[in-house]
């Protein structure tokens, strides 16, 4: 296994009986785009985003636990701790389809 697909891999590996109606590559992206931005501040030795997101992986198999790290994604969309804009960018992407997937659940 990659040091780059630890997160990712966690998560493939675990039952995501919540994600399952997803189609496969909405799937792959999400947890693509948050391997990424977490392989991106470890590289960079920002540890303040990686606190904020200390949810992830493993995080998508319980509602509740979706909404943890929705709150994570909207205090460090908040905060901008360090983030590119680019990383800001990608934060809200993911914040807004989690919160999106979140709402038709809830309602």
């Amino acid at each position: 296994m990659k040091a780059e697909n630890l997160a990712i891999d966690a998560i493939r590996g675990s039952s995501l009986s919540s994600l399952a109606d997803l189609p496969h590559s909405m799937e792959f992206n999400l947890f693509k785009t948050l391997d990424g931005l977490i392989n991106g501040w470890c590289e960079r030795g920002e540890l303040r985003p990686l606190y904020l997101l200390r949810v992830y992986p493993g995080v998508l198999m319980h509602t509740d636990k979706q909404f943890q790290l929705l709150e994570a994604l909207k205090n460090l969309k908040r905060l901008c701790l360090d983030l590119t804009p680019q990383e800001l960018r990608l934060v809200t992407q993911v914040h807004d389809f989690l919160d999106g997937r979140l709402r038709t659940c809830v309602i």
